[in-house]
């Protein structure tokens, strides 16, 4: 996952919004959701997989689980409707479920010295997780970033361009979050705001205004090959408008 941009991040605001719903859409910045952090996850996950002799993958596959870390340390599958990626990448999918359900090292998120549900996702890159996997291995280090065209003081420019009178319209006040995904071909997808705005009218003209972004930006890439990658970032609501 990639927050675009980072100076808009404000991950304190996540954390308040969802600490009542009990379940973080993304975990705090500062926290890992295994123990021993990514470097061990991914020794972990090998050594699991070594050591039950799973057959290798093709080269070209490669798979992104997001689960949720109940408070309890418990890892729960979020469904993929994405079934044509799914069958594209069957046998690093199929790890990846074994993986979840076989790993004991999980990690809940907290919040004011209390445990807390959260969501996280991983990639799943077989080639660098199995025969050629290399002590220190972290998949985060292998992956370019998606990027707006122009870049992301030209993205910031047009989102401001598009929304703002959009928020004077409408009234709204306070802090939001935007969140979407920038899919392998470098199209926005299942864009969203959370907390959720009540407003059918508002939820409408909100997505009419992010149609208007939708320029194909370059995908994210993780050793060439293309992934997708979640793109979020807080935004203050204001009958003037402005941006954190």
């Amino acid at each position: 996952m990639m927050n675009y941009n980072k100076p808009l991040i404000l991950f304190f605001i996540c954390i308040l919004t969802f600490f009542k719903a009990q379940v973080l859409d993304e975990f705090p910045h500062d926290q890992d959701f295994y123990e021993g952090g990514m470097v061990n996850f991914y020794k972990e996950a090998h050594d699991f997989l070594m050591g039950n002799k799973f057959p290798e993958c093709d080269a070209k596959e490669i798979y992104q689980p997001r689960i949720v870390i109940t408070k309890e340390a418990a890892v729960q599958f979020i469904k993929d409707s994405d079934t044509a990626n799914i069958a594209k990448n069957k046998c690093a999918y199929g790890l990846s479920k074994e993986l979840l359900k076989n790993l004991k090292h999980w990690k809940p998120a907290e919040v004011k010295g209390g445990k807390i549900g959260a969501i996280t996702e991983f990639i799943i890159y077989p080639n660098h997780l199995m025969k050629n996997y290399r002590i220190g291995y972290n998949a985060d280090n292998f992956i370019i970033h998606a990027e707006y065209p122009g870049g992301p003081k030209v993205f910031e420019r047009e989102f401001h361009d598009n929304f703002m009178a959009l928020f004077s319209d409408y009234h709204i006040n306070g802090n939001v979050n935007l969140e979407f995904y920038i899919n392998e071909s470098g199209k926005i997808v299942n864009p969203r705001i959370y907390p959720t705005i009540y407003d059918r009218d508002f939820n409408k003209d909100f997505m009419r205004a992010l149609a208007r972004l939708k320029k194909v930006w370059k995908p994210a890439l993780y050793s060439n090959i293309p992934i997708k990658e979640r793109i979020a970032f807080p935004v203050s609501f204001s009958v003037k408008f402005y941006e954190r």
